[in-house]
């Protein structure tokens, strides 16, 4: 009886004449093959400590506009815009996963862009003694979006 037992165990075992290990393996990879066209961006140390101190740099120096001339600001304007650069090109490289970052920085580009292009063709004589610390605000918010963005990808790892 446990010879006829056994040849109905391989004989269940197989479908179609293939061995029941080989199906496995096949649906394991069609499975995989499956996954692979979701695309999945993960949480990054590097992306956030990034936009955490770009946010305090970039604030701090946008509220500085209602006081401090372009000539003091210059300097600190070229290193601000060469880091966003840095840190856009950054994100970019890690693909299309990360497209959300990637637009959030570009508008957080664009925000502080308009914003030293205010300061330079207006300056707070003409928009205000408090127009900049507003437009800081405004730009941290931005950021906050997208360390939110960030911080979200960590919870997909859970």
């Amino acid at each position: 009886m446990n010879t006829l037992t056994t040849r109905q165990s391989q004989t269940q075992l197989r479908i179609f004449g293939i061995p029941s290990f080989l199906i496995g393996t096949i649906l394991l990879l069609l499975t995989l093959l499956g996954c692979s066209g979701i695309p999945i961006s993960y949480y990054d140390a590097t992306t956030y400590t990034q936009l955490t101190a770009l946010k305090a740099e970039t604030t701090l120096l946008v509220e500085s506009f209602d006081t401090k001339s372009v000539n003091d600001n210059q300097g600190a304007i070229d290193k601000i815009t060469l880091n966003l650069r840095k840190a856009y090109e950054y994100e970019l490289g890690k693909g299309e996963p990360n497209s959300d970052t990637i637009k959030q920085l570009k508008k957080i580009q664009g925000l502080f862009e308009d914003d030293v292009k205010d300061y330079k063709e207006n300056g707070p004589l003409v928009l205000g003694e408090k127009y900049f610390r507003e437009a800081s605000v405004v730009l941290g918010q931005a950021f906050d979006i997208a360390i939110a963005t960030e911080n979200l990808k960590n919870k997909d790892k859970r």
